[in-house]
């Protein structure tokens, strides 16, 4: 028993039950004093370490632990980083990055040989040190759900610029480049292997990974330790070139980053491993590191380490300040980048060490900077927990976004060797918070010996909630017994208030016993919500474009803007980059819409103008790795047109080897029908005129009876203001200008019943009478205006809406319109803009 009780531990077993009770322990304990976990660790490291207790001892096995925890810190890094929104936020990362390790290093460049006596070499290495930073307080921000905003992004980005110099002038100190010493073999023997490692990493191991998850097709186990591998080997080849392994990691994170999409499984399982055994390994070593007998040896000590110190917090805020100015950043985002910037711990270290071993630097500047660590790895999270949450509720204040909608996610599965890519696909698409669970469902055809069928569905189903569960999603399988599938699973969607059902297709359209066939038929025209379609024969995550292919009037479509943040959330999950294929005049509209809604996409734009020879263009040029996605509507909707039937046949017989999801969005919410109007004017002085305001295919009917037609839907529920409105508008008569627009009445009165001024008009195809015009009216216009608005506000109005169709030479057109679907196609088809 003596054995366990001699100190430093040396028993394996009692070294790792002390470090686990550490990690365990610590979080808890200054969590409770508001003091971020992963600050505990470090304090108790240095505690439990060989200066303080010295239970523990800063030997090989904790030294090797703890950079693997930074390397699988910084792989993680690479891994989250969203790389749609990093291409947008490249300048910005380029930015901050050389703002953030330029300033500290030339101030060091400056300072250091007048108040320290540095050379000029240990001046350019104390500036490394103090310009490179480690993102220490990452998984804070991951835990407060901030990783994807766009500052933490920019500091993430602008972490590789940072470390990347801070090794690059080592490298270049070390090979005596600025003493007069740099050899020509120099190039050689860094230069030349540093780009071909970066060569073959950022395009090797991505085509490595994806034939891996194509042809490999293994458990989730065998696919994580292949990353895993792949992260070793990357980091190792990045240190015999003369890098650090954390940039090979982190370099081996961004290569893979879209093959782990992050509300996967594999994520799930990566984020685990790391942030509850790896990290908090290497913070504990950084803790251990502090010699505080050696702290309280020297004053001189204590002197360049408030040196070091004030050269870090002063240049990083200068650097995060001038960002965020530039850039606009609000007051939290300003503190969470500074937070993130500051610890310093990795290159700090390797250049430290290095440095000591050259002889630019002594014992004392090497205890200086492990205090510099020491305060800066407590600074940089504190500021990232207090502001990072204040960010946090600013983005959960934000205004209303149909991303984040409610969803009732339901996946029928029939076939267990598709039913964990369904799952997927549904996991993807569902908030990563969401507080609904998903819903996989087996429906079981009613018969005589029904158990056997009920048992093997419920343990098809009992292996989707493990696969959803290894991604932290809740789950509630449901079965259902039934005569009929289609009945079964409309009774689910029912009962269950489903929004969103993501069902499974074999390719294969024929047969009548085919999910694409009558089953589809039937759950299509029996329910309003949102269908994905999906034929999946290959991982998701192995996609390298998504080809969306969006027909005629598809936006005018009910339900049309969830189905687009739909396909957005599976564009961003997968990593892939978006090809929107649409016609010219829709292209404006829908690729703007994909940019400004959350999340946002921007894709290459192809124009297709005959969409009956679609696959027969030479525009359209897909391979074996894209992903295509068809937005088609039901048989009879605004958007349904004859080819979109056959479509789905053509696809599968030319793409038979490619994932396709077809997307029918729901009947039963609106999408962007309330937005389509006709503008008079871009200056914002004339109302738009609202498609709902227009009432078409009026009867021969008296005038009286035309007014009652055109205020009937703005007036639906107001009954009282439906009858003053109609008395003003009698006795008013018409304001008519038939030389203008003949065959036309424009009249318009004051009411107290609009507090804006509205336009209401209405057409008729055979005309109605008025004692006004010899020949029949067929069109009317009232304006209403708010009592206090004067005449000549609305005399303005009037004569605007008579000059704007005066020159419109579709004006003829319009009033041969005789429903809101055929207006709306003639809206976005052939627009009713002023032609001079």
């Amino acid at each position: 028993m003596e054995f366990f009780f001699i100190l430093p531990l040396k028993n394996p077993v009692a070294v790792f039950a002390l470090v686990m009770a550490i990690i365990f322990i610590a979080p808890i304990i200054f969590n409770r004093i508001k003091i971020p976990g992963i600050v505990g660790l470090i304090i108790f490291g240095t505690i439990f370490g060989p200066s303080v207790l010295g239970m523990l001892e800063r030997n090989e096995t904790i030294e090797l632990l703890g950079i693997v925890g930074l390397i699988y810190l910084m792989f993680m890094v690479g891994l989250s980083i969203d790389l749609n929104q990093f291409q947008k936020m490249k300048v910005k990362s380029l930015t901050f990055g050389l703002l953030s390790f330029f300033i500290p290093q030339l101030s060091s460049v400056f300072l250091a040989p007048i108040f320290l006596g540095f050379s000029f070499e240990a001046s350019l290495l104390l500036g490394s040190i103090v310009g490179s930073h480690t993102l220490l307080a990452y998984p804070i921000a991951n835990r407060l759900g901030i990783a994807k905003n766009a500052s933490v992004i920019m500091t993430m980005g602008g972490t590789i610029i940072t470390d990347g110099f801070s090794l690059m002038l080592l490298a270049l100190v070390a090979a005596g480049a600025f003493a007069g010493q740099l050899e020509v073999s120099f190039a050689y023997t860094f230069v030349l292997p540093v780009i071909v490692f970066l060569t073959v990493t950022m395009i090797g191991l991505p085509k490595l990974g994806r034939w891996f998850f194509k042809t490999a097709r293994m458990d989730g186990n065998t696919n994580y330790v292949f990353l895993i591998s792949l992260l070793f080997v990357t980091a190792f080849i990045a240190e015999s070139v003369g890098l650090a392994a954390m940039i090979g990691a982190f370099l081996a994170g961004l290569s893979l980053n879209r093959l782990v999409p992050d509300n996967s499984t594999m994520m799930n399982r990566i984020q685990f491993v790391g942030n509850a055994l790896f990290i908090p390994f290497f913070l504990i070593s950084v803790g251990m590191l502090v010699d505080v007998k050696a702290l309280f040896s020297s004053l001189d000590v204590w002197i360049m380490a408030l040196f070091f110190t004030a050269l870090v917090l002063v240049g990083k805020f200068l650097a995060t300040a001038i960002t965020v100015g530039v850039f606009r950043f609000s007051k939290a985002e300003l503190f969470t980048i500074f937070g993130l910037s500051t610890p310093q711990a990795a290159s700090t270290l390797a250049v430290t060490l290095v440095g000591f071993e050259l002889g630019f630097f002594g014992q004392v500047t090497v205890n200086a900077v492990v205090i510099l660590i020491l305060v800066t790895c407590l600074v940089g999270p504190w500021f990232v927990e207090k502001f990072g949450r204040e960010l946090a509720k600013e983005e959960a204040s934000s205004p209303y976004k149909p991303s984040n909608a409610p969803q009732r996610i339901l996946v029928p599965l029939a076939n267990p060797q598709t039913a964990d890519s369904l799952m997927d696909i549904a996991i993807f698409i569902q908030q990563k918070n969401a507080e609904e669970p998903l819903y996989p469902l087996s429906v079981v055809r009613e018969k005589e010996n029904v158990d056997a069928d009920v048992a093997a569905s419920e343990k098809m189903l009992s292996h989707a909630v493990v696969h959803a569960a290894a991604a932290e999603r809740s789950v509630s399988p449901v079965t259902r017994v039934d005569l009929n599938i289609a009945n079964g699973i409309i009774r689910a969607i029912r009962e269950l208030r489903i929004t969103h059902i993501i069902i499974g297709w074999n390719g294969e359209i024929s047969a009548r016993d085919k999910i694409f066939g009558s089953i589809l038929d039937l759950l299509l025209k029996r329910t309003d919500e949102l269908f994905m379609v999906c034929k999946v024969d290959q991982p998701i995550n192995t996609t390298k474009r998504v080809i969306l292919l969006v027909p005629p009037y598809f936006q005018l479509e009910k339900g049309f803007s969830d189905a687009m943040v739909t396909i957005q959330k599976l564009i961003q999950q997968s990593g892939a980059n978006a090809i929107l294929c649409t016609m010219e005049q829709n292209r404006k509209l829908i690729s703007e819409i994909m940019a400004e809604k959350e999340p946002k996409i921007t894709p290459k734009v192809l124009n297709i103008d005959n969409w009956n020879q679609l696959f027969y263009s030479d525009k359209l040029q897909i391979d074996d790795n894209d992903l295509i996605v068809l937005m088609s509507g039901r048989e009879g909707s605004i958007s349904w047109q004859p080819y979109l039937k056959t479509l789905p046949r053509q696809i599968s017989t030319h793409f038979n080897e490619n994932n396709f999801v077809i997307i029918y969005p729901s009947e039963s919410k609106d999408g962007l029908n309330q937005s389509v109007s006709i503008r008079f004017s871009d200056e914002g002085d004339i109302p738009e005129l609202k498609i709902e305001d227009i009432t078409f295919n009026i009867e021969k009917q008296s005038y009286e009876d035309v007014l009652k037609s055109v205020l009937a839907h703005p007036f639906r529920n107001d009954e009282h203001a439906f009858g003053k409105v109609l008395k003003k508008l009698i006795a008013k008569g018409p304001d008519n200008t038939t030389l203008e627009l003949p065959n036309t009445i424009l009249t318009f009165v004051t009411t107290s019943f609009v507090n804006e001024p509205r336009i209401l008009c209405g057409f008729s195809k055979t005309g109605f009478p008025h004692p006004i015009s010899k020949d029949n009216i067929h069109g009317i216009f009232a304006l209403l205006m708010p009592e206090d608005a004067d005449i000549e506000a609305s005399l303005h109005i009037i004569a605007r809406i008579t000059r704007f169709f005066k020159y419109n030479k579709r004006y003829e057109n319009l009033k041969e319109v005789v429903d809101e679907v055929t207006l709306k196609k003639e809206l976005l088809e052939k627009g009713l803009q002023r032609e001079d």
